[in-house]
């Protein structure tokens, strides 16, 4: 008897299933914040660079909240886009762009990349994105003053249109 068809089987069979339990399920990742959700706050490890004046993420003013990371190069072609956003509406909308990486690791690129957003990175727990349940990047919320998610999707996806509307309400 052939046992080695037999045996490739059992071993494609145990691969199938240790690569099933690694992958995670929905119910695994967290929950992404959806509009009409309240987000539970911005939490910051250290602001590096453009810090809003008081230190607070809110400041009684809608946020634009830009989740991203050195790496991610869909992140950096966004960064000229949410640039012309923050020179249009930096006087109504406080912008922030967070990342989950070290400060070691943001300060160097942002000497050689122009962000005109506040920047920061999260705290070493990833506190902000596990409350806003971000596992994709680049991912973009709009939110009210009162923190409630108006917007959320891709950071090219956001519009001077939405702004306006917001900063004239």
């Amino acid at each position: 008897m052939n046992t080695k068809p037999q045996t490739l089987a059992l071993l494609s069979i145990a691969l199938l299933l240790i690569v099933c339990l690694a992958v995670p399920t929905q119910a695994q990742q967290p929950r992404t914040l959806s509009v009409g959700d309240t987000a539970k706050g911005i939490f910051i490890g250290a602001w590096l660079d453009n810090a809003p004046a008081s230190g607070e993420a809110f400041n009684g003013r809608p946020v634009v909240l830009e989740f991203w990371s050195t790496w991610c190069k869909p992140c950096i072609a966004a960064f000229p886009h949410l640039n012309a956003l923050a020179d249009t509406f930096s006087h109504a909308v406080q912008f922030i762009s967070i990342s989950q990486e070290t400060r070691r690791t943001v300060e160097p690129f942002l000497e050689k990349h122009e962000m005109r957003t506040a920047v920061a990175v999260d705290t070493e727990q990833g506190t902000t994105h596990k409350v806003f349940g971000v596992w994709v990047l680049p991912r973009t919320f709009l939110l009210s003053p009162e923190g409630v998610v108006l917007w959320t999707g891709h950071p090219t996806k956001l519009t001077g249109e939405m702004l306006r509307k917001l900063a004239a309400e």
